[in-house]
Parts: structure tokens; sequence; C-alpha cells
């Protein structure tokens, strides 16, 4: 199944921007593998993304991990630092010392 991404046209805070950033650069199956990994529904995915919705402590934890540190829960409260197709900066994956 290929899930596609429904952008409003206004960007409701940096966590959907930041989280419609890296999904449009990875390989097509993408979104749906986030979905499957977080539970998330296509309607649930479309209000986070389009109504602001922030997601739950726990799925804000899965796609921080998903994502490899590019959306952080921080990031859902924020307001956004640019449109949709703006470019946006990159973060290092955070490494733990053992």
């Amino acid at each position: 199944m290929k899930t596609k991404l429904y952008l409003g046209v206004r960007v409701p805070n940096e966590g959907a921007r930041r989280l419609a950033h890296f999904i449009m650069h990875q390989p097509v199956g993408a979104l749906d593998k986030l979905m499957r990994c977080t539970g998330l529904s296509q309607i649930a995915m479309d209000r986070i993304m389009s109504e602001g919705v922030t997601p739950a402590e726990d799925i804000g934890y899965q796609i921080y991990a998903f994502t490899g540190c590019a959306v952080s829960a921080s990031d859902w409260d924020s307001k956004p630092k640019g449109g949709w197709f703006d470019i946006v900066d990159v973060r290092e994956p955070v490494r733990r010392a053992a």
C-alpha cells in the first residue's frame, strides 16, 4: 500500500514540517512503515500533519526514533520555522556514552 502524505495550506507546527521533510526524502513506503511502527491510522496521521494534533508521548518517541532524531518532542509545540518545502536544519543523532 502506498499511503500519501496530505499537507494543508498552513504548516501547523515545526514537528509536522520536519516530519514531512523527512518522509519526502525517504524511499517510497517510508510513510507506510512509520504508520505501521506507530500504529497510526491514515486519519490520525492526517490530523497530526494538517490540524497540528500533537502525538501522544509514546507515539512522539517512536517518531523521534524512526526519524533518527529529526523530529523531537519539542518540535510539536513549536511554531514552524518555514513552509512545507523550505530547507530543514539537519540534526545529528544523539549518541549515548557506553
